[in-house]
């Protein structure tokens, strides 16, 4: 009988300690926040693999000063959440190239490097785009910086990496202030000067990183009637593009008709008071002239030649 009543007496005291341990569980984990569906909701192949992922960080970075977390990786270093997700964002590469390209940058990496989301050597982006007899490249960010970088002082060191909703630059070889973050243009200067410009040699690339001028092309007012109110609503667009002013590359004042010849041979004559406010620059694969008055049907396209006559 006592015998009994000693058993209900140990379950009685193993329930009560049981509960006892539960809530001091669920009080601890409410104060640090465990993140019990790690166990619950994750895979074991899952956490191993993250797991291998935290120890190669940590081969690279102090644990206890810099060690990267999912979270530094998310937050600091970007571009790498959501990878399946096409952002709007764009690298543009121009100049002496054998055509514009706009590269979404979550593309960036995951396209052309075996280490999707880490880095990019600025040789294999450049071996991408089979560009190899180039003189120099310039990194232009959304803030206005401009970083020009002889090919002779592009090393292995110099890398591409994610940036928030971006990609820098940096380079171990170079000092930290060509650093660039926010790249949203690539402008490549070729060895060769295929353009004539008056009885100078130069190219595209070149012009683009002189001086350039911005003009509103191609505007056309849109309108729509709202099915709701019945009111009929308009609105203009257009587009804005940015090239050297023809102004800036010859004496207009002493010409009364310029000159272009095309890639082809043909040649295209424009009085001046025509293309006075006109600008070249780079599309797809042409050097091209902008004429703001005229349509894209009205634009120069593939210049190899301008004379003023």
């Amino acid at each position: 009988m006592k015998s009994s009543k000693t058993k209900k007496a140990i379950k009685v005291v193993s329930i009560l300690f049981g509960v006892a341990a539960l809530v001091a569980i669920i009080f601890v984990v409410s104060m640090k926040q465990l993140p019990i569906r790690v166990l619950t909701d994750y895979t074991f192949s899952t956490l191993w693999e993250e797991s291998i992922t935290m120890h190669e960080c940590a081969e690279c970075h102090e644990t206890e000063e810099e060690f990267h977390t999912c979270s530094t990786c998310h937050d600091e270093h970007g571009s790498v959440e959501l990878p399946g997700l096409s952002f709007y964002n764009m690298i543009e590469l121009t100049g002496d190239v054998a055509e514009v390209v706009f590269i979404p940058a979550n593309h960036f990496f995951n396209t052309y490097s075996d280490l999707p989301n880490t880095f990019l050597t600025v040789d294999d982006f450049l071996t991408k785009w089979e560009i190899t007899d180039y003189e120099s490249l310039t990194l232009y960010t959304r803030d206005g910086e401009f970083v020009s970088i002889n090919k002779d002082d592009i090393t292995n060191n110099a890398m591409f990496l994610p940036y928030e909703d971006g990609i820098r630059f940096a380079s171990d070889d170079l000092h930290v202030s060509t650093w660039a973050k926010g790249i949203v243009r690539i402008i490549i200067i070729s060895e060769e000067k295929p353009l004539q410009i008056g009885q100078e040699r130069t190219s595209i690339g070149r012009l683009l990183l002189g001086k350039t001028t911005s003009i509103t092309v191609e505007e056309a007012k849109v309108m729509f009637r709202s099915e709701e109110d019945g009111l009929t609503r308009e609105a203009i667009t257009s587009s804005r593009v940015e090239g050297a002013a023809m102004a800036d590359l010859l004496d207009l004042e002493k010409y009364e008709n310029i000159e272009f010849t095309l890639k082809d041979g043909s040649i295209v004559v424009f009085p001046v008071e025509e293309i006075k406010d006109a600008i070249l620059t780079k599309q797809r694969d042409f050097v091209v002239l902008i004429i703001p008055d005229k349509g894209r049907s009205d634009w120069v396209f593939d210049i190899i030649k301008i004379e003023g006559k």
